[in-house]
């Protein structure tokens, strides 16, 4: 029996009044019926269903050509009534017109016919399952729907695809090329999809390699918005912050930049409103901003991994340097798109730095996307973002004075460093921004320590330091105590239910509060009593808080050795000086 072309027209009808009730009328819904045009449009769709069902049972089993038309048919208004039911919130119903379309076509995979909305249930399926916690089901559904891509490009029988307008029209009506490029989309909604699945179960290299391919076939279809697409280039970007895969990393920024940079001549059009224009070029001004943060964790992971590598290879005798100049990159053409970024990727290294010149370039680099990204994250308007952005060029100064060789330059970048950090935290009003204020502040006796560090090497080679060599030990020693109190203060109680990882900074800020006492410099011994009196009780403090707390102690035995010491040894002192004072 062949295809009634004429029950087949009224259904294409009824099937387009559907789209337009589900894609258009409901836009216009109330709130108070907020699903009014999708009930209307699942109506419709259970009438076509029942009548193709009738249909299909009608056909004679040796029909094959018209049964399978007749079974895509039904295949695809069975994802339709999935998706739709899954949206109105009825997953248990969707669920089963996913699973039943999957039962009905999964045996014609590389049917022309059938591969669309075969791929397109598994893909929602895997992802309904996904967001109900059944990660490892949804990987599995969605590896389904990746075979199912690949055995269809493999069939030699293999034909332009065909969606369900292309059935229920004629043939003038069907639009060449129109299946292929829905299949291919709905690959790449495949490969999107399995990333996150993946990701969810740490499955990082996996999750790295489908996000690239989403992005790369986005490209060779044209099926992206510049913004959306340049902010997960980036982010992906962050995923290959590995020492033998950062030219993976520097290649998906280039790409990111490359694509806001050619977007932006283009983005504000004649016939849009003056407040669309603003809205686009707010959303531009805003994911630029994410772009440059992205290249400053970039430039900063250079530097930090450099001075990791320096530091092993002191320890290991060069062995760690030959081991990385024996990694090579893995599938590094598959990790690539079809762009010529070169006048973004000879900006920056992907390489780790040796000299102090090196890492000089690479800070000016970052310097440059630092004061970009601040043009939009300011502290008036986004003080969170203003605060981790202060925080990485920070982080940058500390970095970069590690590869400066001469003392007293190493110290004009720590004070630099201390300088934007004093800036910041007065800005802050530690009400509001209490997290990131502790954060400065520990930072900040950290920096001055080293400072302190510096100063006291210094006058270790001069027999007699001037006393303006003297006193500035002491502002130093001053500077980091205030900063290490003011963090230890924020704290309302310290006690068993202080978080493990508040405990394990408190302690080292007690440790360094002990040693910084014990560092001051006064040639008055009452002075010197109070002092070696306050660097006890911080190292008391410390052991006290090891031993309570000794799970968070594995990768503290050298402060707990020298503490251990130190209280040995100051009671004696503090004894020597009190007789001095007595007598």
């Amino acid at each position: 029996m062949p295809v009634d072309k004429e029950k087949l027209s009224e259904l294409k009808e009824r099937y387009d009044k559907s789209i337009r009730l589900m894609e258009e009328d409901s836009k216009s819904d109330p709130e108070t019926e907020p699903f009014r045009s999708h009930y209307a449009a699942r109506d419709i769709l259970l009438e076509i269903k029942a009548k193709l069902e009738k249909l299909l049972a009608s056909v004679e089993e040796s029909d094959v050509e018209t049964k399978l038309i007749y079974k895509s048919l039904l295949g695809f208004i069975y994802k339709n009534l999935g998706q739709l039911y899954i949206y109105v919130e009825e997953i248990t119903t969707g669920r089963k017109y996913l699973q039943d379309c999957i039962l009905l076509l999964e045996d014609f995979h590389t049917n022309p016919e059938a591969v669309i909305p075969l791929m397109g249930s598994l893909n929602q399926l895997g992802i309904l399952q996904a967001n109900q916690s059944e990660t490892k089901d949804a990987k599995d559904t969605l590896l389904r729907a990746e075979k199912v891509y690949l055995d269809f490009n493999a069939s030699e029988s293999a034909e332009p695809l065909t969606t369900i307008n292309d059935l229920l029209a004629t043939n003038l009506e069907n639009e060449s090329g129109a299946g292929r490029l829905l299949l291919e989309k709905t690959y790449t909604l495949t490969l999107y999809y399995l990333a996150q699945v993946v990701c969810t179960l740490g499955e990082g290299d996996a999750s790295r390699r489908y996000c690239h391919n989403t992005l790369k076939r986005q490209l060779e279809f044209k099926d992206y918005e510049p913004i959306d697409w340049a902010l997960n280039a980036a982010t992906l970007s962050q995923c290959f912050l590995n020492p033998d895969t950062l030219t993976h990393a520097r290649h998906h920024l280039a790409a990111a930049t490359y694509m806001m940079d050619g977007f932006e001549g283009r983005m504000l059009k004649p016939e849009m409103s003056e407040e669309e224009k603003a809205a686009q070029l707010e959303t531009f001004k805003h994911r630029y901003a994410d772009v440059n943060r992205c290249w400053v964790k970039y430039g900063l992971y250079i530097l930090s991994h450099s001075k990791e590598r320096l530091m092993d290879d002191k320890d290991d005798g060069g062995e760690n340097e030959k081991k990385m100049k024996s990694l090579t990159l893995k599938d590094e053409d598959a990790m690539t798109f079809s762009l010529d970024l070169s006048i973004y990727e000879t900006k920056i290294t992907d390489q780790p730095v040796l000299m102090f010149e090196d890492a000089k370039e690479v800070y000016h680099f970052v310097i440059g996307h630092i004061n970009q990204a601040k043009t939009y994250y300011t502290a008036e308007t986004l003080a969170s973002e203003y605060a981790k952005i202060v925080m990485d060029l920070s982080s940058m100064l500390k970095y970069l004075a590690f590869f400066e060789e001469n003392e007293d330059d190493q110290c004009k970048l720590h004070k630099k460093q201390a300088d934007h950090l004093e800036d910041l935290v007065t800005l802050l009003n530690p009400t509001y921004y209490l997290v990131i204020c502790r954060e400065v502040w520990y930072e900040l006796g950290i920096t001055y320590m080293t400072m302190l560090d510096i100063k006291l090497d210094k006058l270790k080679h001069n027999e007699r330091p001037s006393p303006h060599a003297l006193n500035k030990v002491n502002t130093l020693c001053d500077k980091g105590i205030k900063n290490f109190g003011k963090f230890i203060d924020s704290f309302p109680k310290i006690d068993e239910t202080t978080s493990d990882e508040e405990m394990q900074l408190i302690l080292y800020a007690y440790f360094h509060l002990g040693r910084l006492y014990y560092k001051k410099i006064t040639p008055d011994r009452r002075m010197q009593f109070v002092h070696l009196e306050n660097s006890l009780k911080f190292y008391n403090l410390f052991l006290t808080g090891c031993d309570k707390r000794e799970t968070i102690t594995k990768g503290m035995k050298g402060e707990i050795g020298c503490c251990r010491e130190m209280v040995s040894l100051l009671p004696l002192k503090l004894a020597q000086i009190n007789v001095s004072l007595n007598s």
